[in-house]
């Protein structure tokens, strides 16, 4: 049965744990005194020598959440006691597990890949433990297309183990899989796979099985969240008609949360999807406009601006620029989305400004001063409209702006093509426009 393990040591384990989390997990390493040190080890051996009881390891719960956080002396100490186990007996589970989630926090794909035996092993070994499969799962749409087959065994162990048991169990580990733990839903992998792949029916299985899960769920718990994953994944099979009749089904949930609260942003994307996903084309634009306000103005002439100036005091009207293409950006040097979209603007700017492309920052900042810094560092070369207010800007409020960045694509006429004019859309959308036409 292996050591029994020590008071203090469990007491360190737990004290360990309380330190990460009062800290939100941020540092991939903290300091731990040696005395504490040794105790964590000594903790893990007789979890590791304790092997496996009654189909399950004795390591604790999340494991793989904190080993990559562990001291560097510590680990190599918990690995190399781990290694010799398994070497003296190659059947204990523990060693195994404790192994593989240490080898595949690794960033090295083919290491990781090489290493995936002792997931395999473990999963073997310890025939109760669902941890593990889900662990295998994650692990495996870490890799990619290249182990997909691993992947669909480790979910099919999972929900085979989950089979049976505690509703509320299946439902959480399953729930899991909808979370960024894992870099693939099981319904983007079936996705991936050509129809014709001999696998198509062990997933198509898997979504079954999953249904199954999420559909007891709701017969006790009502989910808003459940009922999306069950219409996404009779989708994805291609099962629209009963797609729809989930979407019917949650759609007075939606429509009673606006009652409470007419500026639920959730319910209103969300009853937007829904009447998207119905074919109500007008009704899911509506939801559409009140969750983003700036969406209305999409086909429509932008009215002309409020009295604005730039940094340089000089008036900035949208009349002076009919006849160009314009981008409107409204953005700030504290946001970062806006930040990391600027090398696009530049770019696009730069292609296209001699051919009658133009744009007029806006800018949410209130200091002018590190404004200022920032555009020269950045080279930014087109106006930038500021006036201290931030949010109270008053083209903010003229055009509904909610959220930053936002970037209206304005044409010729005036027009506007498009508010969320973002990313390779904005060369797009200006090479359509503007085609090879160099007036």
């Amino acid at each position: 049965m292996g050591k029994s393990l020590k008071q203090d040591s469990v007491d360190a384990w737990d004290a360990y744990l309380s330190t990460l989390e009062r800290n939100g997990l941020a540092d991939p390493h903290w300091e731990v005194e040696s005395e504490v040190q040794e105790k964590l080890i000594d903790y893990f051996k007789a979890k590791i020598d304790a092997g496996v009881s009654d189909g399950l390891t004795s390591l604790p719960e999340r494991l793989p959440s904190y080993v990559h956080r562990f001291p560097e002396e510590m680990l190599r100490a918990i690995k190399s006691h781990a290694e010799n186990v398994l070497a003296a007996d190659p059947n204990n589970g523990a060693a195994a597990k404790f192994l593989a989630i240490e080898a595949f926090h690794k960033v090295n794909t083919r290491i990781s890949s090489e290493k995936y035996p002792l997931l395999e092993k473990t999963m073997v070994l310890a025939p109760n433990d669902i941890e593990i499969c889900f662990f295998a799962y994650a692990a495996c749409t870490r890799l990619g297309d290249q182990m997909q087959e691993e992947a669909l065994v480790a979910l099919e162990r999972m929900l085979e183990r989950l089979r049976g048991g505690n509703h509320k169990v299946s439902y959480l580990w399953t729930m899991r899989l909808y979370t960024t733990e894992v870099d693939a839903t099981p319904v983007q992998n079936y996705l991936r796979i050509n129809k014709r792949h001999p696998v198509v029916n062990r997933w198509e299985a898997v979504l079954n099985a999953i249904l199954v899960v999420f559909e007891n769920e709701l017969l006790q718990t009502p989910d808003s969240g459940v009922f999306n994953i069950i219409a996404h994944i009779h989708e994805a099979m291609g099962d629209i008609e009963a797609a729809q009749a989930v979407f019917q089904k949650i759609q007075p949930y939606y429509e009673e949360r606006l009652k409470q609260n007419p500026n639920d942003r959730t319910a209103l994307s969300s009853l937007a999807n829904i009447h998207g996903k119905l074919g109500n084309s007008d009704l899911a634009r509506e939801y559409r406009v009140k969750t983003d306000p700036t969406l209305a103005w999409e086909g429509q002439v932008l009215p002309e601006f409020s009295p604005v100036v730039d940094l340089d005091g000089k008036p900035v009207w949208l009349a002076d620029y009919r006849g160009k293409l314009v981008l409107l950006d409204f953005w700030a040097t504290w946001c970062g989305p806006c930040i990391a979209e600027l090398p696009n603007i530049k770019e696009v700017y730069e292609e296209y400004h001699n051919r009658g492309f133009e744009v007029i920052g806006i800018s949410l900042d209130s200091d002018e001063t590190a404004l200022r810094k920032f555009i020269k560092e950045n080279q930014l070369p087109w106006r930038q409209v500021f006036d201290e207010k931030g949010w109270e800007n008053p083209l903010v409020k003229k055009y509904g702006v909610r959220g930053i960045p936002a970037q209206f694509l304005i044409d010729r006429e005036g027009r506007v093509i498009s508010v969320k004019a973002r990313g390779k859309r904005l060369a797009d959308l200006i090479e359509a426009e503007i085609g090879d036409n160099t007036d």
